[in-house]
């Protein structure tokens, strides 16, 4: 139950997303082991062997030698697909593009796999039965392929956690780091599967289930923390309440349905194959009832209704995490400056001009007497002693709290009780969490009172004379010319300068904006090579403006591409549209 439920949490919460479809994938095909285990300790009775439309829902089983020992449902599933799904998984997880070295490796795991399913399927060739007892391995003896079959399984799940260790050796951002040092033990506890069969089978020595199930569980568990703690296998940054929330729901529902197939076994003698069978139906529907109700709003509603519905939804889970709200902002700071064991926190935004405290840990000093300019920030700042006037002369913190391109506020941490700065491990997670109570504050004030009062925030950028907003509306329009011949950037001098004299149309000015914003962009780039990939930190600025608004790809290819978080790539595609709006603004006043 707990391994369909965790693909499942996958599929629906990353729905798009690759690495999380051939993760469920793994975790589905690692479920049908147990389901191995528990149908040869509780085999079905002997008229359901003959049903022809088993072999439909069942691919591996071998009706024939079911009947002749029931023994044989420990063959049922083939732990083949798992290998071959995780494999793929850890390949695309590589930084850099999918060549075809890297294509030739995916296409043989799976027909390794294809292979290791057509030998099962004929029996024999993998495993004859000599006694039937389902509690112990070596009851299946090795056939004459199982060398054969244990070899590849062995190969694939190393080169399996190669892939991974390669990526996570590459990879300087801590938390992703983390991500696949988890993936890294899950494979190798799984990976210990293949080489203890083969002893048992080919040794005869008496090897208890329970072990291969222990050899399952654990990657499993693993894989589940990796997903809560650091989203792990997911395009985004996992919501770790979320992710509790529905574990325990899980719980509840497989705790009922447990008792109710109980009481029916009990009291009606049916079998004890339901206290399984059941709850795990019961997961399954549960799980997808959001899906569910996405397709009914589609079934029944028009379309500004279904948006509607669409987004009270995703604000009800919001308002779950407790982050809009001035009240539930203060539990979340309490728990973020309680793990990095901050002297003081606190969070502020900006209004008219003026800095207003919104939450405050351990802070006993009243209302910050500071300017909104004095937190301006494009990303954290790791603050010196004094830097700011007393009381806040023991920050050492600064994350700036954004909403799309506009600076709404920022976090300040105190020292750390143990130390004078923040480790970088610390610093991410802090900037994980800001990330999202920065979207939750700008959700809020758009449909709050004071929606008027953010409107006229003078924006924090003042070197540039040219709109931080109008540039990102440019950017996200660049191949439409009329867009960009309308928009502000389209009277600017360095635009007009490019016309030719006499009169000019709508389009004219929307190339010379598109011939404008390209060199600007390329103003990014820096001067020296890539020498490696992942490239280097400072090629980021660039690339992700190149890749999102020139080749029009998706962030969440440009994160991989990247191998970074969502929270860095939005602080950085920020700084980097501020930067162009900067470099603009300089020019034109140059031209002036």
């Amino acid at each position: 139950m707990l391994a369909i439920w965790l693909g499942l949490y996958l599929v629906t919460r990353n729905p798009r997303y690759l690495i999380a479809w051939l993760t469920a994938l793994t975790m589905w095909s690692m479920s049908g082991l147990f389901l191995n285990v528990l149908l040869a300790i509780n085999p079905p009775p002997l008229p359901v062997y003959n049903q022809t439309w088993l072999r439909f829902m069942f691919p591996f089983w071998s009706v024939t030698d079911l009947l002749e020992n029931p023994n044989n449902w420990l063959l049922g599933w083939a732990v083949a697909p798992a290998v071959a799904f995780w494999h793929h998984a850890t390949i695309i997880m590589r930084p850099g593009r999918i060549n075809a070295w890297r294509w030739t490796r995916i296409l043989v795991g799976y027909l390794m796999a294809l292979l290791a399913i057509i030998a099962q399927a004929n029996g024999s060739l993998l495993y004859t039965e000599q006694e039937s007892n389902p509690l112990y391995l070596n009851s299946l003896h090795a056939g004459p392929w199982f060398p054969i079959f244990g070899t590849a399984l062995f190969l694939v799940t190393w080169s399996s956690v190669v892939n991974l260790a390669r990526s996570a050796h590459g990879t300087p951002a801590p938390i992703p780091h983390k991500q696949l040092v988890l993936l890294i033990s899950a494979t190798l506890f799984a990976g210990l599967i293949a080489p203890v069969s083969m002893v048992g089978s080919i040794l005869g020595w008496p090897i208890p289930m329970l072990v291969m199930s222990l050899l399952l569980v654990i990657p499993v568990s693993i894989m589940g923390y990796g997903v809560a703690r650091y989203s792990a296998a997911a395009a985004g940054r996992t919501i770790q309440r979320d992710f509790v929330y529905n574990l325990v729901l899980l719980a509840l529902v497989a705790l009922t349905y447990l008792a109710v197939g109980l009481s029916l076994v009990r009291i009606y003698a049916a079998p004890l194959i339901i206290t399984v069978l059941v709850p795990l139906l019961a997961v399954v529907t549960h799980t997808f009832m959001y899906t569910a109700y996405r397709l009914m709003d589609w079934l029944f509603y028009r379309k500004a209704t279904r948006q509607l519905r669409s987004n009270l939804r995703q604000l009800i889970r919001l308002a779950g995490e407790g982050e809009a709200t001035e009240d539930s902002l203060a539990p979340a700071l309490d728990a973020l400056c309680s793990s990095v064991r901050a002297t003081f926190g606190l969070i502020v935004i900006f209004e008219e001009q003026a800095v207003h405290q919104l939450a405050a840990y351990r802070w006993k000093d009243g209302p910050v007497a500071l300017e909104p300019a004095s937190l301006a920030a494009d990303d954290y700042i790791h603050l010196k002693p004094g830097q700011f006037p007393a009381p806040l002369d023991e920050a050492a913190l600064l994350v700036p709290l954004y909403g799309e391109s506009s600076q709404l506020g920022a976090l300040l941490l105190g020292r750390p009780t143990n130390g004078i700065r923040y480790r970088d491990d610390e610093v991410e997670r802090i900037i994980g969490l800001a990330d999202r109570i920065g979207d939750a504050i700008h959700l809020a004030q758009r449909q709050s009172l004071y929606i008027r009062q953010i409107a006229q925030l003078a924006p924090v950028e003042q070197h540039a004379m040219v709109s931080v907003e109008a540039v990102e509306m440019a950017l996200r329009n660049l191949h439409d010319y009329t867009f960009l011949g309308d928009t502000m950037l389209g009277e600017l001098s360095l635009v007009r300068t490019r016309l030719a004299q006499g009169p000019s149309t709508t389009l004219d000015r929307g190339k010379a904006v598109h011939e404008v914003l390209l060199e600007a962009i390329n103003k990014l780039r820096p001067v020296t090579a890539i020498q490696r990939d992942p490239p280097p930190r400072e090629w980021y600025p660039y690339l992700i403006l190149r890749d999102a608004y020139l080749e029009e790809k998706s962030n969440r290819d440009i994160m991989l591409e990247l191998y970074i978080s969502e929270g860095t790539f939005n602080r950085t595609r920020r700084a980097a549209v501020r930067s162009l709006a900067r470099t603009l603004g300089e020019i034109e006043a140059a031209l002036a």
